[in-house]
This record gives structure tokens, C-alpha cells and sequence, in this order.
């Protein structure tokens, strides 16, 4: 029963620490994009100008790569807490 804890607790933090470079990856790549289309010519356009449609879909997009953004650090903070809780927990076992 004790290796069993122990191995499921490494299966867990092997888990985690797969998760942590994966969503860091995805987070950062997200936030580059967001800088580049609030950067876009299209992003900051004139009043006046036809070009309304194009910039609510660059919002749209900025928007939603904002999401994820949000959603990849959330999870890239989560797995690096589960991994310090388990390797904390594995120094107290061990």
C-alpha cells in the first residue's frame, strides 16, 4: 500500500511536470500574439473607415488569444503548484 502512494504520487508529479513547459509554450505563444494584432494597422484604424468589420474581427481574435493566454498561465501555475505539493510530499515520505 506505501509504494503504491508513492508511485502514483511520482506518476502525478511526472504528470505535472510534462504539463508545466507545454502550457508555459502555449501561454507565451498566445500573449506574442495578442502583441502582434493589437500592434496591426488594422487594430487602430480610422473612425470613418470602411475597414469597421476587419477590426472587430482582429478584436475577436485579440480577444480570444487573450483566453487563452489567461487559461495556459492558469494551468502552467496550477502544474507547477502540484509539483512542489508532490515533491514536497515525496521529501516528507522518503
Amino acid at each position: 500500500m506505501f509504494g503504491t502512494g508513492v508511485a502514483l504520487m511520482v506518476g502525478l508529479l511526472v504528470v505535472a511536470l510534462l504539463v508545466l513547459p507545454v502550457s508555459c509554450g502555449v501561454a507565451a505563444r498566445a500573449d506574442a500574439k495578442v502583441r502582434q494584432l493589437s500592434k496591426s494597422p488594422a487594430s487602430h484604424p480610422d473612425p470613418v473607415s470602411p475597414v469597421a468589420v476587419a477590426v472587430a474581427d482582429v478584436d475577436e481574435r485579440c480577444d480570444q488569444w487573450r483566453q487563452l493566454a489567461t487559461r495556459a498561465w492558469l494551468i502552467c501555475g496550477g502544474a507547477a503548484l502540484v509539483a512542489v505539493v508532490v515533491v514536497g510530499a515525496l521529501i516528507c515520505v522518503g
